[in-house]
């Protein structure tokens, strides 16, 4: 081995010295029986990745002969001064079969060659082949310090200091070897067992080897663990500046604080975003002690005793805002609970029936508790239960209870159905003359038109003739006719907003009958009509003759209905009601309107919801213009906006 380590080469470093007879001549290798090799016993490195080094020998053969000197406590066998692995190696193919490798190829060290010498090349040979811990290369280093002063005294001579020699022997740098220089001479036997487990790293031992001794000792006892590199390194950064962690405080008994080591526990223990103590600040008055969030867990008893005594106090009034708040809820539950009872009192419900409201159920004993003002504690309670308008079952609660929906959405406080919607049979009835019973409200039509939302398709053929009837918007609280596609109606802030519908067993569907319509929103329904037989209009007057049929529809309410009956008054013509009729293709509205026009594609006829802006069909509210053609249309009548004075009586829509 010529040239041991970075800046270190030691055949230069002993050439010239003869007296340690380093070179012996012409080096000479000869086989050795593996039998006859032993090891050294200051050889204290694992023996690691033999069958990777194994199977490289047994593929391409042992490339580096080993050094060996002769025993002298045995005469005959050789010590291995370097190629412990390789001949732990060799010695595996052996016992494997490979006899070919049991002579081994040795250059024989002079035996008058220096022990300090053959020691260091069994330090330079385990450095090229196994890796040293911190602990491990402070240890080396101060070996091969050694090492170098013994050969010094042998008669060698070393240029420069003897620490740059020793980094450089051991292939480390010269601070590095520096700072293990000083945990190693000044690290205190109760972190140094630590150290030399590897369970210390260097940044930590090297920040406490430089603390005082007694202060190191008063850490190892304080702290169940070593602390970490930036805790010692703050540590010994604090105890420069002066703090020691002795606290010269008083506690309100009067006693003095004895929680130096405490501070000192918890300052160590502290995350690197918390602020340290000291122990300069009682922990009653510090505001970590006293923090919402991540409080400090050192603090004195004390300090827990007051702050848990804050907490509760806290609680309490929480509590109390909570029950406060809750009280309102039950009022105003109570007022709820009371004017629904008597629907549930005349449906004859049982006790556990339950009552679907606002995506909960309550039993009828319950709200029955509740009217009575039998409650549970008031800080449960967050919100009003049974508040009129948010039963989202209103369909199915009102069938339940015998109620109207208006009822239910708050709109009226009678919870029986509108007079007239269930009207029993009379014998004799007097008619009126379009046909219905004097004095009763208009049944839905006995046939239903297809979707009006161009969900269905229509036949070419036209339907059956029928008799030209009433038609108008009908208020939520009244049942549309079973199975019947209706059309329905909502006002918004983008304009009415019209959807398609069919009512079947208590729930809404759409036409074509595969989706529920839930959640669906409206104020008002309106069964279309069928077309009547030869597309003929007809109107009901008081007086006056009908329009043209290209003029004849009135448009919606407001500021155009206005007008347009300001110009009927100026005609000498008035109209007792808006009757809506069924318009053949090729003739427009009066005005601009929305209307329900069946429009042919190819062979087929389908029905959608349009609006007319005085010029042609768009579809909708989206301004698109429609290309089909028109067969027939109906302008929707005028809706009532005050929904508090939808027409639920016997009495026409005027």
């Amino acid at each position: 081995m010529s040239e041991t380590g970075k800046g270190f080469n030691l055949a230069a470093a002993l050439a010239g010295v003869s007296k340690l007879d380093t070179s012996g001549g012409a080096q000479q290798i000869e086989y050795i029986d593996i039998g006859l090799l032993d090891g050294d016993p200051r050889n204290r490195r694992d023996l690691r990745g033999l069958e990777e080094l194994a199977a490289n020998i047994e593929l391409l053969g042992l490339r580096q002969p080993l050094r060996v000197r002769e025993n002298p406590d045995a005469p005959g066998r050789f010590i291995i001064v370097s190629g412990h692995r390789r001949r732990a190696a060799l010695q595996r193919l052996v016992d494997d079969g490979g006899a070919e490798f049991a002579q081994v190829p040795c250059i024989r060290d002079n035996p008058a060659q220096s022990s300090a010498l053959q020691e260091l090349r069994l330090i330079f040979d385990n450095l090229d082949t196994q890796p040293y811990s911190d602990a491990e290369k402070a240890k080396l280093a101060a070996r091969v310090e050694e090492l170098l002063y013994l050969l010094k005294e042998e008669g060698l001579e070393f240029p420069g200091r003897m620490r740059d020699q020793v980094a450089a022997a051991c292939k480390i740098s010269a601070p590095k070897l520096a700072r293990l220089k000083i945990i190693r001479e000044k690290l205190v036997p109760e972190y140094m067992g630590l150290f030399e487990k590897d369970k210390l790293p260097e940044q930590a031992a090297y920040a406490l080897a430089r603390l005082p001794e007694d202060f190191q000792k008063r850490l190892a006892n304080a702290l169940s663990e070593a602390p970490s590199g930036s805790a010692a390194e703050k540590v010994l950064k604090k105890y420069n500046e002066g703090w020691r962690w002795e606290p010269e405080l008083q506690c309100p008994d009067g006693n003095s604080c004895k929680r130096g080591d405490t501070f000192l526990r918890r300052d160590c223990e502290a995350p690197g975003w918390a602020s340290w103590c000291g122990g300069q600040t009682c922990c009653l008055e510090c505001k970590q002690a006293k923090a919402d969030c991540a409080p400090c867990e050192r603090m004195c008893s004390k300090a827990k005793a007051r702050r848990k005594s804050a907490k509760d106090e806290a609680a309490e009034a929480a509590h109390k805002r909570k029950q406060k708040a809750g009280r309102k809820y039950q009022k105003e539950t109570q007022v709820y609970a009371k004017r629904l009872l008597p629907a549930i009192d005349a449906a004859g419900l049982p006790e556990d029936e339950m009552i679907r409201w606002n995506y909960s159920r309550y039993t009828v004993a319950e709200v029955r508790r509740w009217a009575a003002g039998e409650f549970d504690d008031p800080a449960g309670w967050y919100q009003a239960r049974l508040t009129p308008g948010e039963c989202k079952a209103d369909v199915e609660m009102s069938q339940l209870l015998g109620c109207s929906t208006d009822f239910l959405m708050g709109l009226t406080d009678n919870f029986r159905p509108p007079a007239g919607t269930e009207q029993p049979p009379q014998e004799g009835p007097a008619l009126e003359t379009d046909g219905t019973e004097a004095g009763e409200d208009v049944p839905a039509s006995e046939e239903t038109t297809q979707d009006v939302s161009n969900l269905d398709t229509i036949s070419d053929d036209e339907p059956e003739e029928v008799p030209a009837r009433r038609i108008r918007w009908e208020s939520r609280g009244r049942t549309p006719p079973e199975g019947k596609t209706i059309l329905t109606y909502e006002p918004t802030n983008d304009g009415p907003v019209y959807r398609a519908v069919v009512w079947k067993e208590g729930q809404f569907k759409f036409p074509n009958g595969k989706k529920f319509a839930s959640g669906l929103q409206f104020t008002k329904w309106l069964e279309v009509p069928p077309p009547a037989s030869g597309e003929e209009f007809q109107l009901d007057l008081t007086s006056g003759s009908p329009p043209e049929p290209s003029e004849a529809v009135p448009v919606g309410k407001g500021g155009r209905n206005g007008a347009e009956r300001s110009s009927r008054r100026q005609a000498g013509t008035e109209w007792a009601e808006f009757l809506p009729t069924w318009m053949p293709g090729g003739t427009f509205p009066r005005e601009p309107c929305e209307v329900v026009a069946d429009l042919k594609d190819g062979k087929m006829i389908y029905r959608q919801f349009c609006r007319f802006d005085g010029e042609t069909f768009l579809m909708g509210h989206s301004g698109v213009r429609i290309d089909a053609e028109c067969v027939r249309w109906m302008a929707l009548p005028p809706v009532e906006d005050d929904v508090s004075k939808l027409d639920t009586s016997e009495e026409e829509c005027v």
